[in-house]
């Protein structure tokens, strides 16, 4: 009994070792087929990996040069290294306070980011600065998908006066006035007009509320008598003059002739998959915009030079195309925002409820107001803080109104802009069109 009991046990002890070794070959068999080796063709389905992008070095020999109201960087590309990956921007960082590279190099004192292109200048002129006690302290760092790494810190105290001149946009589309009034609620001159290259400075109506504004009309009259007034090319590229700075150019204008059929748009945030927040401003645009294909305006080519959203650059290289569409602006232009309940009602009182121009909202947040951004293009906008006005997350009803007749334009003209189709949101009538929008 003891012979054949160790020999069950034996017979066990083997059956157990073939059963390992079974197993360790099949999952030796499976591995090798997942992997797709042993010359099959590349008939394997692994994920390759993603490639590690490396930071860029630091950017070198930053330095500071300070002008009248204004400072201008220059610096060198980081040194060419194995280790290191090649940078896709440059990022500018300004402070007034003395301290370190990696104090600096935050968002709060983030100025622009700068695209790498092949042959730029490395070369920033930070302008509209206070002159006379400041010193502004400058960090530039190199930007991919890998990392930003900064370089070390240099500073200026510019000249000039402590309270510079700012500049405004240059408008570079086509507008059409609906009722000849300017958006500067002053009535259009009909002596004057606008004349693309041939106009005389000094003879710019500058009721239509464009650049060149009538206090910058004296300095470009002394030493240029048309536009486009360009005297200083960008440092980002130097085939462009940039925007809101003493550039000074103008795109085609006229005054209304009839009924302006015109095709509605809200700007691009309000319709984007970003998640707008109820504690954070919401920028809020209409644009109006008419065929013009058949009478042919004139308007500049733009280019963003640098940055992003509030810290945009654009600029011109001078030459001038005619546009498909115009802009339109029809004083009578009126903003509401309700909140909905739960069956998409609007409840009552509105949220804001303003006609353009009036004279009891003061300039600012919570303004409708007729504008130029940077792009050079036209827009009705309204940057809305939903906690200035009492509003929480939810869900919310913007609407734009054409009024019969406007509230506070020059005149109280009557309506002669119709609203013939949006491209996005919802059209009441020619008069009204509405976007919903969801607060988090």
């Amino acid at each position: 009994m003891n012979n054949i009991t160790q020999l069950s046990r034996g017979q066990g002890d083997w059956q157990r070792l073939l059963s390992i070794a079974a197993m360790f070959m099949v999952s030796m068999v499976i591995a090798f087929a997942m992997t797709g080796c042993g010359g099959g063709g590349g008939g394997g389905s692994s994920t390759p990996a993603v490639p590690v992008v490396a930071a860029p070095g630091a950017p070198t020999g930053l330095t500071a040069t300070a002008g009248e109201n204004e400072v201008t960087l220059q610096w060198s590309p980081p040194a060419v290294s194995a280790t290191a990956g090649v940078p896709v921007s440059y990022e500018i960082y300004r402070s007034t306070t003395a301290t370190t590279a990696a104090t600096i190099v935050n968002s709060t004192n983030f100025v622009t980011s700068i695209p790498v292109v092949t042959g730029m200048l490395t070369s920033y002129t930070d302008t509209g600065l206070a002159g006379g006690s400041t010193t502004y302290y400058y960090v530039v760092t190199a930007k991919n998908a890998g990392g930003e790494t900064p370089s070390t810190v240099a500073s200026a105290k510019p000249t000039g006066s402590a309270n510079p001149v700012t500049y405004g946009n240059n408008f570079s589309a086509a507008l059409i006035f609906a009722d000849d009034i300017g958006i500067t609620n002053l009535a259009l001159d009909p002596a004057k007009s606008w004349a693309a290259g041939t106009a005389d400075v000094t003879a710019i109506d500058t009721n239509t509320g464009l650049r060149p504004l009538a206090s910058e009309i004296p300095a470009i009259s002394a030493v240029q008598a048309t536009l486009p007034y360009t005297p200083l090319p960008s440092k980002i590229d130097p085939s462009y003059y940039e925007q809101k700075s003493v550039n000074t150019w103008q795109g085609e204008w006229a005054a209304a002739s009839g009924v302006q059929d015109v095709t509605a748009k809200w700007g691009d945030n309000l319709t984007g998959t970003a998640s707008l927040s109820a504690g954070s401003k919401i920028r809020i645009e209409m644009v109006l915009t008419k065929d013009v294909s058949a009478t042919p305006m004139t308007a500049y080519t733009m280019k963003l030079l640098s940055g992003s959203g509030i810290n945009e650059l654009w600029g011109t290289n001078k030459v001038t195309y005619n546009p498909v569409t115009a802009f339109v602006f029809a004083t009578n232009a009126h903003l509401t925002i309700h909140k909905l309940d739960a069956g998409g009602n609007e409840i009552l009182p509105a949220v804001d409820d303003q006609a353009l121009f009036d004279p009891a909202i003061p300039d600012g947040l919570n303004k409708l107001s007729a504008e130029i951004p940077v792009s050079g293009n036209f827009t009705y906008g309204y940057v809305w803080n939903p906690s200035t006005t009492g509003s929480i997350a939810g869900k919310y009803r913007i609407t734009f109104i054409l009024d019969p007749t406007s509230q506070f334009g020059l005149g109280h003209p009557a309506n002669n802009t119709f609203i013939q189709t949006v491209t996005n949101g919802v059209q009441v009538s020619p008069n009204e069109v509405y976007i919903d929008v969801d607060l988090k």
